[in-house]
């Protein structure tokens, strides 16, 4: 009967260590997840640039094309718009 006290103490430190373990974790897991969901909001930020520029360099790509004396490249960058234009004209006709 005399160790009940000293258990009790022992048991009652253990579950404030818990309960501090507890509200760190909680809050390293909120930290966490503030920086996930930073880091994906950068990454669909990246994801549309690199969409804007593959655009751009496309356009250059055929401006170049369409400004230069070669003919035979311009009719199959020409071509191959048309193509494209088909195929998403087959898509939206499905």
């Amino acid at each position: 009967m005399e160790d009940l006290p000293l258990i009790l103490d022992g048991i009652n430190n253990k579950i404030k260590n818990l309960i501090l373990n507890n509200r760190k974790l909680k809050e390293e897991n909120r930290k966490i997840a503030d920086q996930k969901q930073n880091l994906e909001q950068k990454v669909e930020q990246l994801t549309n640039r690199i969409a804007e520029l593959e655009d751009s360099m496309n356009k250059l790509k055929i401006a170049k094309v369409m400004s230069g004396e070669d003919t035979f490249r311009a009719r199959q960058q020409v071509n191959e718009l048309l193509r494209e234009i088909d195929k998403c004209y087959s898509l939206l006709n499905r």
